[in-house]
This record gives C-alpha cells, sequence and structure tokens, in this order.
C-alpha cells in the first residue's frame, strides 16, 4: 500500500510535465484576393420638406417621393427595388447671432433604389432623377451578396493554398521534414467597398439643351479573405 501511495505522486508529475510540454507550431496567415467588377448599382436620395405645420411638411414630403417613384415607373425598368426609410420630423431651428428661432418643421426620408443592371437601365434612372428630384443624389456601385458568395470558395481555396505554400517554405528553410495541420482558424471578412459617383441636383431648363447623358464606367473591386493555420511537426 505504501508502495503505492509512492508511485502515484510520481505518475501525477510525470503526467503533469507531458500536459505541459509545448507542441511545436509553424503559424502562418493565408490571404487571398480576386477582383470582381460590381454587379449592382445603389441610388441615395434625401428628400426633405419644410413647412410651418407637421402636417404640411409630412404632406409635402409625400408628394415628393410619390413624385420620384410615379416618374420611375415612367421609365418601364423592371430590374430595381424602391424603398424609403430613416423618417423624420424635427423642428426646423435657425441659429444666428447665438440664439435660435423655431420657424416652422423639416421632415425628411431616405429613399434607396437598388438596380440589378448597371448599364442602359442605371442612365434612364439617373436622367430621370435629374429632370424630378429637386436635390442631389448619389450612385455606388457595389458587389451584390450573390456575386460574393459566388466567389467564396476560391477565396477560401486560395487563401488555405497560400498558408500551405508559407508553412512548407518556412518549414524548408528550418530543415523540417514534414509538417501537418494542427489548427485552422477562419473568419471570412465583410469587405465590400463601394465606389461613389455623386450626382447633380436638378437640371434648370435653360441647361437642359446641353445636357448630355451620364457616362458610368466603374472600376473592378477587390475581394479578399484569409486564414490562420497551425502546422505542427
Amino acid at each position: 500500500m505504501k508502495k503505492l501511495i509512492y508511485i502515484l505522486p510520481l505518475f501525477l508529475l510525470a503526467f503533469t510535465a507531458f500536459a505541459q510540454k509545448e507542441i511545436p507550431l509553424i503559424e502562418v496567415e493565408g490571404v487571398s484576393e480576386v477582383s470582381v467588377m460590381p454587379d449592382e448599382a445603389v441610388i441615395q436620395i434625401n428628400v426633405v420638406e419644410k413647412a410651418l405645420k407637421v402636417a404640411d411638411a409630412t404632406n409635402g414630403l409625400n408628394k415628393k417621393t410619390k413624385s420620384i417613384e410615379d416618374a420611375l415607373k415612367k421609365t418601364k425598368v423592371k430590374d430595381y427595388v424602391f424603398t424609403v426609410d430613416n423618417y423624420f420630423v424635427n423642428v426646423n431651428r435657425i441659429w444666428t447671432n447665438n440664439s435660435s428661432k423655431d420657424s416652422g418643421y423639416v421632415a425628411s426620408q431616405n429613399i434607396k433604389i437598388k438596380l440589378k443592371n448597371t448599364g442602359d437601365n442605371l442612365v434612364k434612372i439617373t436622367e430621370t432623377l435629374h429632370q424630378t428630384a429637386d436635390m442631389g443624389f448619389q450612385v455606388q456601385f457595389v458587389v451584390s451578396d450573390e456575386l460574393r458568395k459566388s466567389t467564396e470558395k476560391q477565396l477560401l481555396e486560395l487563401a488555405l493554398a497560400d498558408a500551405k505554400s508559407k508553412a512548407e517554405t518556412i518549414a524548408k528553410a528550418m530543415g523540417i521534414q514534414t509538417i501537418k495541420v494542427f489548427h485552422i482558424s477562419y473568419g471570412a471578412p465583410a469587405n465590400n467597398y463601394p465606389v461613389v459617383l455623386r450626382g447633380a441636383a436638378k437640371m434648370e431648363v435653360a441647361a437642359m439643351d446641353a445636357y448630355e447623358s451620364p457616362v458610368f464606367n466603374p472600376d473592378v473591386q477587390k475581394i479578399s479573405d484569409r486564414v490562420r493555420v497551425a502546422y505542427t511537426f
């Protein structure tokens, strides 16, 4: 019994030493990047209306939004989504010489038009907005979720291949014969960098004769991915 008691602490000590032994690792980060052409256009319009009464401000805002929506329908363009959000009604407070004066109310909301076709249909819609909207707007070219998902597998495969290549290069330089995967850490980044083009405000009648159709030529966008891989030897 005493012999068993003496052996047990020695066994526990040996097990602890084994558990605390550091595992030799080569840790690398694999990076990938592909170029894709944006396949969606997003047009942002901020509509604002001021009036002495809340009802007049909101009614005027609704009329402006309705006029834009009706004008878009007349273009016969089908592949767009029209949404309205960020609705606000605030006191129209005017500051002059460090003092404020309330002058009615200001109502505002944001209109977003998402368009799949970034070619002729985009030109039709922007021309219509130039003639309808009485404020500026901006156009963003973005990569759609569908296109991004279709490139995810390619990006991950390239990132893993990059990590393997880096680890093998390190192992060869250090005289290590064989390596194997020990741990993989992956979290897909959300990187969508829109290209922004600002649209002009409503055209005056006198300037329409000199007006030319807008020309859009978006550049390719970079989509990247990365993964961390630990190899043991």
